[in-house]
């Protein structure tokens, strides 16, 4: 097993054990011996590396957030009509989903755990950012003229399509989170589904 300060690959290891475990099992009920267990390495690499579990948990929230809202940010900020700009976040959505499955169950498990399973975490902050980055897409198209709703309304309505597709592909592996899904999701939003019904 590694000793303190070996080298910088079990410092690795130690975040992708915690992970699986954390989105497994959940913060509370993962043991910092769980954790050395299955990245086979000492409790002193992890408290160098990491000083403890609480703070392990939270770098590896913290950073995978960051990561999220880069990515975001730079799928909104590429050139397009309102609808490819929703259809561009979504994908990116989807796409760091498939790439961080692990991260993305630990968040959903963690936000809908109670309070006292999880280090304080800001969950809610968490959650209002992507909802945010798409009701300012949502009151750009508004102010244009482009869309006649409440810009909150859309972005809700997007944010929570969104949600229920990366849980079922959690939870079953379906659908594949592809940027067509994505493409998809916005059309039947801006459009309704467009049945007789809807007129009645």
């Amino acid at each position: 097993m590694e000793q303190p300060g070996q080298h910088l690959g079990g410092r690795e290891n130690i975040r992708a054990a915690a992970m699986t475990l954390f989105a497994e099992k959940g913060f509370a009920a993962t043991t910092t011996r769980e954790i050395c267990e299955k990245a086979r390495v000492t409790k002193p690499a992890l408290y160098y590396h990491f000083g403890n579990k609480e703070q392990l948990y939270t770098g590896i929230v913290f950073d995978a957030f960051q990561e999220y809202l880069k990515e975001l940010d730079q799928a909104a900020s590429r050139s397009g009509s309102y609808k490819e700009k929703f259809i561009k976040v979504i994908t990116a959505i989807f796409q760091f989903c498939e790439r961080q499955p692990e991260t993305t169950r630990m968040v959903f498990r963690m936000a809908l755990a109670p309070e006292k399973e999880s280090p304080a975490i800001d969950y809610v902050q968490m959650a209002e950012a992507d909802e945010r980055l798409l009701a300012r897409i949502a009151n750009e198209a508004l102010d244009a003229g482009e869309i006649s709703c409440e810009a909150v309304d859309l972005a809700y309505a997007l944010i929570g399509a969104t949600r229920f597709y990366l849980m079922s592909f959690l939870v079953t592996g379906r659908p594949e989170l592809t940027a067509d899904l994505a493409s998809r999701v916005v059309c039947l939003i801006l459009r309704g589904a467009g049945g007789s019904a809807a007129n009645r």
